[in-house]
């Protein structure tokens, strides 16, 4: 088995998110100017207490931002898969950073919503007063683009990339939608019931 380069962090992506990074240790340097030079992926590890699966994202460098003197970076990272840490070792054979063996798992990040979620999904998108014209004008999303618009905190992507079977995932849309409902509506009864002096 392949020895995967990590970087382990307490951050979860799904399939197609990206975020922003400051490295600063040489070790993590050492990764991500190997990693662009090859225009290869490596993986973070999510290192969070709850994460009893050994789950962790697979991403690419997307972009340096910037490079400063001292050899730090700004980087714009993109998920491009999920995987199951097997074993972790501290440094790779010849590098500084830690490897380890993985097996990825990544759901099918295609697989389209059904028209039912795509309804309460642009449902939820006008009672939020989200009138982005691009996210309203989706026509046929996977059900990752609707997961990534949803902000769910790392904990909840990590347990909607564990879930198996694309209605048991909708499912799981399904209910994260009503939770913002219900919240949307307390937080409506709660602003009516204020007077001002």
């Amino acid at each position: 088995m392949e020895k995967f380069p990590l970087f382990p962090l307490n951050l979860f992506m799904l399939p197609g998110d990206y975020t922003q990074l400051y490295i600063f240790e040489e070790r993590y340097k050492q990764l991500i100017n190997e990693s662009w030079e090859q225009d290869s992926s490596f993986g973070l590890p999510f290192s969070n207490k709850l994460n009893a699966r050994n789950y962790g994202t697979a991403v690419k460098v997307h972009e340096i931002v910037k490079r400063h003197a001292n050899g730090e970076m700004e980087i714009v990272i993109r998920a491009v898969g999920n995987f199951r840490l097997d074993k972790f070792h501290y440094q790779k054979e010849g590098k500084l950073y830690p490897c380890g063996e993985v097996e990825f798992f990544t759901p099918d990040g295609k697989a389209k919503a059904s028209e039912g979620l795509l309804a309460r999904f642009k449902e939820h998108l006008l009672q939020s007063n989200n009138l982005d014209a691009e996210l309203l004008a989706l026509e046929s999303p996977s059900i990752f683009e609707i997961a990534g618009v949803l902000n769910l905190s790392d904990i909840q992507k990590m347990e909607f990339v564990g879930i198996r079977g694309l209605a048991k995932m909708e499912d799981y849309l399904f209910n994260y939608l009503r939770y913002l409902e219900l919240l949307q509506e307390q937080e409506a009864h709660v602003y009516q019931n204020f007077y001002l002096n």
